[in-house]
């Protein structure tokens, strides 16, 4: 059930990533002898294919002084996009800066809601993941080997506030993406969202 307070709106249960898109963005980006080259290439097709969205996120991440922080970035952005590729293919379109706009205002007004509200039980990517459940299992996944105490047991070394804006910024992605998916009979998402 999809609480009443809520500035994002439910995804379509068609618009749902699966997990062997998820599996097989995973490897794509995971199976090569230099990563590093391998995934500034994935990246540059990810702005070739949605420009707005593309400028954007590098504009979040490429700032970033955390190395960790800005590999995670490029990594789940990166498989992000893959994975809603490879489920959808022709069926998603371009992000636009005026959806790409859209997207960020509701996911910070929900954050706005979600904060005033003492006896809200769910935050914003909980909404997130409600709709697209094995794409989030996979970023909090990500985030998690990120944060992990390393082998004395001593706190990873890493910017908390710069893995809270690469996540937040992740969220956008998957919500953006999801927005412009047409359905199986030919509708837009955000036109039924609307």
């Amino acid at each position: 059930m999809w609480p009443a307070r809520a500035a994002i709106r439910p995804i379509a249960t068609w618009a749902m990533v699966p997990p062997d898109a998820i599996a097989e963005a995973d490897e794509a980006v995971s199976d090569d002898g230099d990563l590093e080259a391998h995934v500034l290439e994935a990246f540059a097709a990810l702005e070739r294919a949605q420009p707005p969205l593309g400028r954007w996120l590098r504009g979040v991440i490429e700032p970033l002084r955390d190395d960790t922080a800005q590999a995670l970035g490029y990594f789940l952005a990166i498989v992000v996009f893959r994975a809603f590729s490879g489920a959808f293919g022709a069926r998603m379109r371009r992000v636009d800066d005026d959806a790409l706009a859209g997207v960020q205002a509701t996911f910070e007004w929900d954050e706005e809601l979600r904060r005033g509200a003492a006896d809200e039980v769910l935050e914003s990517d909980d909404l997130v993941a409600i709709g697209q459940p094995h794409l989030m299992a996979f970023v909090r996944e990500q985030l998690e080997a990120a944060l992990e105490p390393d082998e004395d047991g001593d706190p990873a070394e890493v910017d908390l506030d710069a893995v809270a804006g690469v996540y937040r910024a992740v969220l956008i992605e998957i919500l953006a993406l999801g927005q412009v998916l047409t359905s199986p009979k030919g509708e837009r998402a955000r036109d039924l969202l609307a």
